[in-house]
């Protein structure tokens, strides 16, 4: 004579809500948002934009093209890079906007001891 004696049933697993998953993504998407914003935007003066446009790097010197867009009657103070293929900065400058205007667009030269791959501006603040 067997008997079989059966194995008491596993208690259900509990369900998870799609909807507190949807939710918990949205408040990531949200919170990354939000510091990549932050990142952007860190160090920078508020009301001051500049961007390099353009440059030509030659073996001796980088020819630089940006702007600078910034209130009217301010007087600005930008610094300006010339970096190499090790990502050093080679050479800097440092360039006043005058008050007067509320957008430029500027050219300098650089110097450099040695050919420069790029060309930054390392941040314009409100003099």
């Amino acid at each position: 004579m067997t008997t079989s004696v059966s194995a008491p049933a596993a208690p259900a697993e509990p369900k998870r809500g799609r909807l507190g998953l949807v939710i918990i993504g949205i408040v990531c998407a949200v919170a990354a948002g939000g510091f990549g914003f932050l990142a952007a935007h860190v160090g920078q003066t508020p009301g001051i934009d500049a961007q390099v446009i353009t440059y030509d790097a030659r073996p001796a010197s980088i020819e630089v093209n940006f702007s600078v867009a910034k209130p009217k009657g301010d007087v600005v103070h930008c610094t300006l890079q010339a970096v190499d293929e090790n990502m050093a900065v080679i050479a800097e400058k440092d360039v006043t906007v005058p008050a007067g205007t509320s957008k430029a667009g500027l050219s300098e030269t650089l110097p450099t001891p040695h050919k420069a791959t790029t060309a930054q501006l390392q941040g314009c603040r409100k003099a």
